[in-house]
């Protein structure tokens, strides 16, 4: 095959791989992205690799992340080739680590190294950066559900390559029934011990708090929280993140600023739960502050604080926290991860593991960061309910304001960017999955499989030498 031709076949794959991921959502032909870029490396020389490498993963990251220029501009060309690294490295090593090795080693060696780089690319890496995982393209598809279960989003990954890596009839046949089950539609499952949550859509304080006041109460004043809407009021009333850019405890220099006492007086007045992003300052400098997301009881004390575990990478995020801890009430175990802590399976999986029976999310996603970096960021909150079997609902500033299944179904999600309340119903269960309780391993076991191969390829050769020169 002369260069040309594996340079369209590389092509293809990266349309194929591209049209995956929102905006286009075309998941059904991911077997057949892997199929062609397997077929492009097949015999290949590292250099012809290294070519298709660039070609397949420039297509596949300049047509998915190109909304990454909304927020660093300019700068979003080095950041894709960063993050192309590992596709390329992928590409580069592949031919010689099969060569000479049988199909059935061939497709082992492949599936481990490439879902291991996927996983060393979104977790590890000083970069961490995840959105372009395979697995992640049918987040929210219900029939991957039960192996999201049990592997996370890398054997989801590890499926579709395996896929990819057949030949002929199989691959036809893998391929018709991959997307047969992208296309299979089923319902949320219904809510155990269900919670009524408002999540408020709203930019600034004033608006957040004109929206929440007019909330009906649910439960009898002094009553302790049930779970069970009475007069269609919330169980609990959830903002987004940086919903104070302060510590809404420490009073302002104005008087409109003393947000503690209002902040008290509204979770009295609704008694319910409020759950908000603040700042929670650790010095003097304008980075020196915690991301926090702050958990009020109906009777205006404080029930806990989550810190954020994942600052969003070149923005003045807060400092990063190591800990994950349920907070304890009366409804249960809240989880309340931060925005950017459900793109790593880990924090999520932390606070299941502490007990937490439901995600309660303050997010961000600013309108001006666009509709396609929306949806894609959907798919990580849908992956992290089907990964842990649990409820989640967030509260963003402009449009991502929702709520997913344990299934990955969306329950509800807004319409647009303005200011409004979506009332959703959740659940709370005490089953831990599969994969909390040791199926994460998974991700890094194929990174340790990938480092083996590529060990013992590099140390054959010198084996043989040594052998023919005693």
């Amino acid at each position: 095959m002369t260069l040309t031709q594996r340079l369209l076949f590389g092509a293809l794959s990266g349309v194929l791989l591209a049209a995956a991921f929102p905006p286009y959502h075309l998941p059904y032909f991911l077997p057949l992205a892997v199929a062609a870029l397997l077929k492009a490396l097949d015999g290949a020389t590292l250099r012809q690799g290294f070519y298709i490498g660039v070609l397949c993963s420039g297509i596949h990251l300049g047509a998915t992340l190109f909304w990454l220029s909304n927020i660093f501009a300019s700068a979003v060309a080095p950041l894709c080739a960063i993050l192309a690294l590992f596709p390329i490295l992928f590409c580069t090593l592949y031919p010689s680590l099969v060569r000479g090795k049988g199909q059935g080693w061939v497709r082992v060696i492949a599936t481990s190294l490439w879902v291991g780089l996927e996983f060393f690319r979104a977790e590890p890496f000083v970069l961490n950066f995840g959105w372009p995982t395979l697995g992640y393209a049918v987040a929210g598809r219900p029939v991957f559900a039960p192996l999201a279960a049990l592997f996370g989003v890398y054997g989801i990954s590890f499926l579709v390559f395996f896929l990819g890596t057949l030949k002929g009839r199989a691959l036809i046949i893998a391929t018709t029934l991959w997307a047969i089950a992208c296309l299979v539609r089923l319902p949320a499952p219904s809510p155990e011990r269900p919670l009524t949550v408002t999540l408020v859509q709203a930019t600034d304080e004033e608006t957040l708090f004109q929206l929440s006041s007019r909330l009906p109460s649910s439960h009898p004043k002094g009553s302790l929280l049930g779970g069970r809407a009475g007069v269609g009021g919330p169980d609990i009333i959830l903002w987004p993140e940086h919903a104070f850019h302060s510590d809404p405890r420490v009073a302002g220099r104005l008087k409109f600023e003393n947000y503690w006492p209002r902040l008290q007086a509204l979770a009295k007045e609704s008694n319910a739960y409020l759950i908000f992003g603040a700042h929670v300052s650790k010095g003097t400098g304008e980075k020196d502050f915690e991301n926090a997301a702050f958990v009020l009881k109906p009777n205006g004390e404080l029930a806990g604080i989550h810190t954020k575990n994942h600052p969003v990478h070149f923005i003045t995020d807060g400092i990063a926290s190591t800990t994950a801890k349920a907070i304890p009430t009366v409804l249960g175990r809240l989880g309340v991860p931060i925005c950017f802590d459900n793109d790593y399976p880990e924090v999520d999986r932390k606070l299941v593991q502490d007990g937490a029976e439901v995600f309660l999310v303050p997010n961000m996603d600013p309108e001006e960061w666009g509709p396609v970096q929306h949806a894609q960021h959907s798919l990580l909150f849908a992956m992290r309910a089907m990964e842990n079997g649990r409820w989640l609902a967030r509260a963003d500033v402009a449009g991502g304001t929702s709520a997913v299944a344990p299934n990955g179904v969306e329950l509800a999600h807004v319409k647009d960017g303005e200011p409004q309340t979506l009332k959703v119903t959740v659940g709370r269960t005490h089953h831990r999955t599969l994969y909390s309780l040791g199926g994460w391993v998974f991700g890094p076991l194929c990174l340790f499989s990938g480092v083996g191969f590529l060990t013992q390829a590099f140390l054959a050769p010198r084996g043989r030498r040594r052998q023919n020169h005693p």
